[in-house]
């Protein structure tokens, strides 16, 4: 058995491509990287488990066999995860002719498999994305190949010719875990499952080289739902994610809306970001250690700034609400709600740059580099932009290892 590393080298240049020189004041998004915790937590990852998540980071593990040397094709891990869309493995023999995959669709599995130049896909089973272990078994028969979830069986998928041939040849057995393999047919899911695996056993041979890989691919004991940002990330949308920007209101009527429920590890990030196709920051809300201030700034400049709450740091649940409209920009913030009033050119400014091809949306953190590191937001997140759910599976640009889904249930936001 040998473990093999993808790296997905287009995805990389996505990212380092809108790396460069934002056109903003940067002084008040810089840290140390010696910044302190505001509320330290214990990140550490248990031991003997893998996330299944890191492609986006250009890393996926392949597990290789030699077909000659298999006794058995039956597979079987314990999987936990609140990402309702994501591949949890894609296993190959020959490539585009003879595979199988097993995801996550609407929060229940999906299995598709290939039979002769088409496909066969078949999406049943419980409720997978709900938070809880399950134990999931993929087991060869005869001429077909079943799935059961927790003992009960909810798929069973008839065989190929071709696929049972390949299995008495000579090749070479590949899978790949949370991703697809390079050169692979496209298979219609959104790219890696945000979810964790305990208790793996591939194909009844030796696998702990899973084990070697970065300690980012562990997991966190427990979870709750949220997305994570680690503090060195960012993730950018085109605002049509958000609803039709020519659709929305002309005129005066225009109004730019975000809330953020969040809670904070450190005291300092950037929060919320507009920028244009030429790389400048138009406008941004952002949290400034120094001063235990939230920052607005607007073009280059300072558009206004107040104290964020004495329970930022408290490890409590923040909510932050932003709202752009004619003549004014409020912010409410630990119940402190703020109005500043938007001269009459630059809300037309901020409607136009919302509106042009290439602008990007950004939370959690900028595309910066500097000597000082750009600042990012460090902790758990869930938000609303233009009143729609913020889903980090629709990011143009994700960076880091940011979860989409799953936070540490140290920092849970719900209900809080």
């Amino acid at each position: 058995m040998r473990l093999a590393f993808t790296v997905c080298l287009a995805q990389l240049a996505v990212e380092f491509c809108v790396l460069g020189t934002l056109g903003m004041t940067l002084d008040m998004l810089k840290i140390s990287k010696d910044t302190p915790l505001c509320y330290p937590f214990d990140e550490k990852k248990v031991p003997h488990t893998l996330y299944t998540g890191n492609s986006s980071m250009g890393s996926v593990p392949v597990l290789e066999y030699k077909i000659s040397e298999l006794t058995s094709f039956d597979s079987e891990f314990e999987l936990r995860t609140l990402d309702p869309e994501g591949i949890i493995f894609l296993g190959d023999i020959g490539a585009v002719t003879n595979w199988f995959l097993l995801a996550v669709q609407k929060g229940h599995l999906s299995v598709q498999t290939s039979r002769g130049n088409g496909r066969v896909v078949v999406n049943a089973g419980p409720l997978i994305s709900d938070g809880q272990w399950k134990k999931i078994v993929v087991a060869k028969r005869e001429t077909d190949v079943s799935v059961s979830v927790n003992g009960d069986q909810v798929v069973s998928v008839q065989q190929s010719p071709e696929s049972r041939d390949a299995e008495l040849g000579d090749g070479l057995l590949r899978i790949a875990i949370g991703a697809s393999l390079p050169n692979s047919i496209p298979i219609g899911i959104r790219g890696a499952l945000d979810a964790c695996m305990r208790s793996w056993d591939w194909v009844k041979q030796d696998s702990s080289a899973l084990l070697q890989h970065s300690h980012t691919q562990g997991c966190w004991e427990n979870i709750v739902p949220g997305s994570f940002f680690p503090g060195n990330g960012h993730v950018g949308f085109l605002p049509e994610t958000f609803g039709n920007v020519t659709a929305e209101g002309e005129g005066s009527t225009w109004v730019l809306s975000m809330e953020l429920a969040f809670r904070p590890v450190e005291d300092t990030g950037v929060l919320f970001a507009v920028v244009d196709p030429h790389r400048n920051v138009s406008f941004s809300l952002s949290l400034y250690q120094h001063t235990k201030d939230l920052v607005l700034h607007l073009k280059d400049q300072v558009f206004g700034s107040s104290s964020a709450p004495p329970s930022l740091c408290s490890g409590e649940s923040q909510f932050l609400q932003l709202q752009v409209r004619a003549g004014q920009v409020m912010t409410e913030l630990g119940g402190d709600k703020v109005t500043r009033k938007l001269e009459e050119q630059d809300f037309h400014f901020l409607r136009a740059v919302w509106r042009q091809p290439g602008t990007m949306v950004y939370l959690g953190g900028l595309p910066v580099i500097s000597t000082e590191g750009s600042s990012s937001f460090h902790g758990c997140l869930q938000a609303k932009i233009q009143g729609v759910d913020v889903d980090l599976d629709l990011a143009q640009v994700k960076s880091g290892d940011i979860r989409s889904y799953s936070c540490p249930s140290a920092l849970d936001i719900q209900g809080k």
